[in-house]
């Protein structure tokens, strides 16, 4: 059985259906990217896994569960955006700590496991700064350490290099591939970058017009890539 699996996924705006009966699976600790041009789906179908959008037809399983109704908060799936959507008003410890908080987990146990993350993604000693004291790099590994604190079961990340200048976004692809090999944390991830895409994925999905036409390893499809 699939870890996650999106089953018959129709979604439709307006009279306009975006997903026309999308199908995936993705097996525990995978890093699969759905790869397509802008507006062909690829974002509707993450909010519908995250509970952010409600599919009008089709199912969501996680770890043999249906969570399609579930919300948000109860799915164990973290979401990473692409512009961070950092707190400006909160320090570097405060972002990462934030949805521990919310647990009313006890102070000790927060902030152990906030400077182990801290560690994770190598920003010791800026856990006191403010957002915009931060570098381009090191604003999105504060989203990333905000993103996984909670151990979620499945982290979605929508085009999250998208910001970064071209020799940051290729150190931040390898340190988001070491990083999701290291925690073993399955990853579903957004782009329209084709080598991007083929450098960083176990499998890849290429989707158009709200479907997908292949499904495979990179050296598998990287021929049939047309964007």
């Amino acid at each position: 059985m699939s870890y996650l699996e999106a089953k018959d996924i129709y979604k439709s705006f307006d009279k306009q259906e975006v997903l026309k009966g999308i199908n995936l699976t993705v097996d525990h600790g995978e890093f699969v990217t759905l790869l397509g041009a802008s507006g062909c789906g690829k974002t509707t179908l993450l909010r519908i896994i995250a509970g952010l959008e409600y599919a009008d037809q089709g199912q969501v399983f996680l770890d043999g569960n249906d969570i399609t109704s579930l919300a948000p908060e109860k799915r164990q799936i973290g979401m990473f955006f692409q512009n961070y959507a950092l707190f400006e008003h909160m320090t570097v410890e405060e972002n990462i700590s934030y949805s521990l908080k919310l647990q009313k987990l006890p102070k000790d146990e927060i902030a152990e496991r906030v400077n182990d993350m801290l560690r994770t993604v190598k920003l010791e000693g800026v856990n006191k700064r403010m957002p915009d004291m931060l570098s381009g790099g090191q604003r999105q590994r504060v989203a990333l350490a905000r993103s996984i604190i909670s151990t979620p079961k499945v982290l979605l990340l929508d085009e999250p290099l998208g910001a970064l200048d071209a020799a940051l976004k290729k150190r931040m692809q390898e340190e988001l591939k070491d990083l999701q090999h290291t925690l073993g944390i399955t990853f579903i991830y957004i782009t329209h970058d084709q080598e991007e895409a083929l450098s960083m994925s176990d499998r890849i999905a290429l989707m158009e017009d709200g479907i997908f036409t292949e499904i495979g390893k990179p050296d598998e499809i990287k021929d049939k890539i047309r964007l």
